[in-house]
């Protein structure tokens, strides 16, 4: 008998799917303009997370894991602070953009316009 978690395939569009933000915690927020994130979290591929996030206009730091993402709407920049060994990098984000972050990477995130992205993370 066929695995019924197998049987079906699924669809979420990523654009349009309504996420429920919340504001970014205190410690990560950076500037005055309170900011908000949100994500859902689609599924599993083996021990890979796979979702879609989104975060206002704003500013907020953060500690990365492992990650894929491609931005679909928006815009701004990601900082990588040199902590850790890792070399300091600004990214731009753009509609297309394809993003790798390692795991412990100091981040610092500017969105000029609210960011949609899908992720693929562990």
């Amino acid at each position: 008998m066929a695995d019924p978690r197998k049987s079906q395939a699924s669809l979420v569009d990523a654009n349009t799917f309504e996420l429920h933000s919340t504001a970014v915690e205190s410690s990560q927020q950076l500037g005055s303009v309170q900011t908000s994130a949100g994500f859902y979290a689609v599924g599993e591929l083996d021990e890979t997370e796979v979702g879609i996030w989104e975060m206002s206009a704003g500013a907020m730091k953060d500690i990365e894991s492992d990650e894929f993402f491609v931005v679909l709407s928006g815009a701004g920049t990601v900082e990588i602070l040199p902590v850790d060994g890792f070399v300091s990098q600004h990214l731009e984000l753009f509609p297309g953009a394809l993003i790798r972050l390692h795991a412990g990477m100091h981040t610092e995130w500017r969105v000029t316009q609210k960011i949609r992205k899908v992720y693929l993370s562990r």
